[in-house]
């Protein structure tokens, strides 16, 4: 019997759903001409807002880096009698890891690659190309505390404080809305960098300059304190030879004296001993310069990362549109679904009071 009555009221509850959504559904035929109204309108404003989206190019450059391997064996006990450290130390650098792409997104670097030139002669920077295309400069100049802005004049990268401002702003827009660091293949080491603009050449020049910049950094980094060793062995080789040579003359200066002195002269000898143990200690002190530093040359050429380019976009670049279809379709949808919610609502509301 209980049963019965469950089955029953299930049954009832089952029915009275079905009839509601029936009420809604003849509810929303009747408000059609409204519903349809509003997807006109708002395919209408779709439309409109791919029409007026500008055309923006696109420049993908993807590369690899090849980080100089420490090699052990031999060489790195050579290396070790003289005070060399050919194991690759700990710790990750800018380029291991995840580290890079958010190296290659950083407002340092992207100041640094805007204040690069954008033509041949040098007069005009990135930033103020970008300036121009955004339409940033015709702001600036309409307003009184702005005025007209060159970047171009700004070579050590010390701005004052009203255009480093404006270059900040540059910045972020370029980051936020520009420029895409990725890694296509989270198990390879391949870094993809995308820049769209509305300017074709500034989209291809600052892709390209980014990683330049990027590179130039890290090789630096990576081979600075090792160039500066090289080049104090190289001072003091230089200056050994040139010792060397002059003791190199005096040993036969004074083996000619030793030719010309009188033999019973017991004093004799000991100025061409003298010099002939100095040139013998120069020489060996040269000897051992001058292997440090090949060993040290053989290191930075080891440790020096090599950046290999492999695919980069040329001229002319792909385009990107908002397609006006799709933009067509998904306001008219976009607005009959609001609508159609604020129907419901409204209608709800009104059998609550």
């Amino acid at each position: 019997m209980e049963e019965s009555l469950q089955n029953s009221s299930d049954e009832i509850s089952i029915k009275e759903l079905i009839q509601k959504m029936q009420s809604l559904c003849k509810f929303l035929l009747s408000k059609w001409l409204v519903i349809s109204l509003f997807g006109i309108l708002g395919a209408a404003l779709g439309f409109g807002y791919a029409f007026l989206q500008p055309i923006k190019y696109t420049s993908k450059l993807s590369f690899v880096v090849e980080d100089g391997k420490s090699g052990g064996g031999g060489l790195a006990s050579l290396a070790g009698q003289f005070g060399f450290d050919l194991g690759g130390g700990g710790g990750g650098g800018v380029f291991s890891g995840d580290n890079i792409l958010l190296f290659l997104k950083s407002e340092g670097l992207v100041r640094e690659t805007l204040l690069t030139s954008y033509d041949e002669l040098g007069k005009t920077t990135l930033a103020d190309r970008y300036a121009e295309v955004a339409k940033l400069k015709e702001g600036w100049e309409k307003n009184p505390k702005v005025g007209v802005v060159e970047f171009s004049p700004f070579v050590a990268k010390v701005m004052p404080r009203k255009e480093d401002g404006l270059m900040q702003a540059i910045v972020k827009g370029i980051i936020l809305s520009e420029l895409s660091v990725s890694k296509p293949d989270k198990k390879a080491s391949f870094i993809e960098v995308k820049v769209s603009s509305k300017d074709e050449l500034f989209a291809k020049l600052f892709a390209e300059r980014l990683v330049k910049v990027a590179t130039d950094r890290y090789i630096e980094s990576k081979t600075k304190t090792k160039a500066l060793n090289i080049a104090k062995l190289q001072y003091k080789a230089d200056s050994l030879t040139a010792l060397l040579n002059n003791k190199t003359y005096a040993a036969a200066a004074s083996q000619q004296s030793l030719v010309d002195a009188n033999p019973a002269l017991r004093t004799a000898p000991i100025a061409s001993e003298i010099s002939s143990r100095e040139k013998t200690m120069a020489a060996t002190i040269f000897a051992e310069v001058v292997k440090n530093l090949e060993i040290s040359k053989t290191i930075l050429n080891q440790e020096t990362p090599v950046i290999q380019m492999v695919d980069q976009s040329t001229f002319p670049l792909p385009k990107e549109r908002v397609s006006k279809l799709k933009s067509l379709i998904l306001g008219g949808l976009l607005a009959g679904f609001f609508i159609i919610l604020y129907l419901l609502a409204q209608k709800w509301l009104r059998t609550q009071l």
